[in-house]
């Protein structure tokens, strides 16, 4: 290895160049590297395989494609505008059927909960009325087991409770 500091004005015979037809854009055309300095046939070349990676070919190869068959360059970047409209769209359908969910979601929460406070206020009610008509103990039971039912469930709700990543409670506290 090398420790002196590395400076592109520093020593002009280590400038590396890259003959490479296509520039700064990435095709599957080897590109090989060499020293500029000297030529010679003895220094040593590296051969690098660049490969492009997106939903287009690099406009090279889009100029290649129409000057083998006239159009074919428009009809892949058409192709590509309609796969780009229908990912989206799914995607948008996918987002909207989420929302919905969660909303179903809330509704039958709500519903469960109005039903349980019913359900307590009515067990509970019970128990009094039992109390105040003669049977204290039947009474008392049913009103103290409908208590620790109801604590019960919101102590075992609230330790259930699936932990959260921040980013999903971020998510939640916007909805």
């Amino acid at each position: 290895m090398n420790d002196q500091p590395c400076n592109e004005d520093s020593d002009p015979s280590t400038d590396l160049t890259m003959n490479d037809k296509s520039g700064s854009q990435m095709d599957h055309n080897p590109t090989t590297i060499t020293n500029s300095s000297s030529p010679s046939p003895t220094d040593a070349e590296i051969t690098a395989i660049a490969f492009h990676s997106g939903p287009l070919p690099t406009p090279g190869m889009l100029a290649e494609f129409d000057r083998v068959v006239p159009g074919l360059a428009r009809k892949i970047v058409d192709r590509s505008e309609l796969e780009l409209g229908h990912r989206h769209k799914i995607e948008q359908q996918a987002l909207a059927a989420k929302i919905e969910d969660q909303k179903t979601e809330r509704i039958y929460q709500g519903r469960g909960q109005w039903m349980g406070f019913i359900l307590a206020i009515l067990f509970s009610g019970s128990g009094v009325y039992l109390v105040v008509h003669g049977y204290p103990k039947v009474g008392g039971t049913m009103a103290t087991v409908t208590v620790v039912a109801l604590v019960g469930v919101f102590i075992t709700g609230q330790l259930n409770k699936p932990k959260q990543s921040p980013k999903n409670q971020e998510e939640r506290n916007h909805d």
